[in-house]
């Protein structure tokens, strides 16, 4: 099973734009990038995923963060390098782990690929 709760990659669909007057202030590196095709398992039944896996640094700590693939489009724009980003979602604020903290990281064509952290390591 994935470890996300992803919904499923529809061929057509465009990825999401950034929205005017949101500010990408967190700096990440992208190092490593991998394509992997999981199954899902929604209440509609099993399917087939495709999600792309990230080593990166954010804030100092490597991390993998992990999120939905749009076929054709983050094949060509997620490459290594550095990106601009922003926290969405940080479920753990006060314990200080950044497992599951969910950013949106601006690609150059201002699309966004929303992704969680899915892994630490030193």
């Amino acid at each position: 099973m994935a470890l996300l709760h992803g919904q499923k990659t529809r061929y057509g669909q465009e990825p999401p734009k950034a929205r005017v007057g949101v500010e990408y202030t967190i700096k990440v590196h992208v190092s490593g990038i991998h394509v992997r095709t999981d199954w899902i398992e929604p209440r509609e039944g099993a399917s087939l995923c495709t999600i792309v896996t990230a080593s990166a640094i954010l804030s100092g700590q490597k991390i993998e963060l992990t999120g939905d693939c749009f076929p054709g489009h983050y094949l060509l724009n997620l490459l290594p390098g550095d990106y601009q980003a922003r926290l969405l979602k940080d479920p753990h604020k006060m314990a200080g782990t950044p497992l599951y903290q969910e950013y949106e990281i601006l690609l150059p064509d201002r699309t966004v690929w929303r992704s969680t952290v899915t892994g630490i390591s030193e």
